[in-house]
């Protein structure tokens, strides 16, 4: 794969944590939020259904967070660096 790839570590809780097996943590090399994404859906493939739309987008439901700041419409070309640390959060509706 060309391009240049950086070591970051995303960040799971709440309900997401049963879909990766209980890692808090996963480290992953990758130039953008999409691929670090594709790598952990690639080990975990049930967090795909879970954490994407039809399009294969981020669900609203979720909100993603890099560095502590909050990626708008979680847009999956969002380039990562190395040490970014990538969380994913997953807003409770109540009913």
């Amino acid at each position: 794969m060309e391009g240049r790839h950086h070591t970051m570590t995303l960040c799971f809780s709440g309900l997401l944590l049963r879909l990766v097996d209980y890692q808090r943590t996963i480290e992953v090399d990758a130039a953008t939020l999409g691929e670090a994404l594709d790598q952990v859906e690639g080990r975990h493939p049930r967090l795909r259904t879970v954490l994407r739309d039809g399009e294969g987008g981020i669900r609203r439901s979720h909100r993603v967070f890099v560095n502590g700041e909050l990626v708008g419409a979680a847009d999956l070309a969002t380039p990562l660096a190395d040490s970014d640390s990538v969380e994913f959060l997953t807003a409770i509706a109540g009913g």
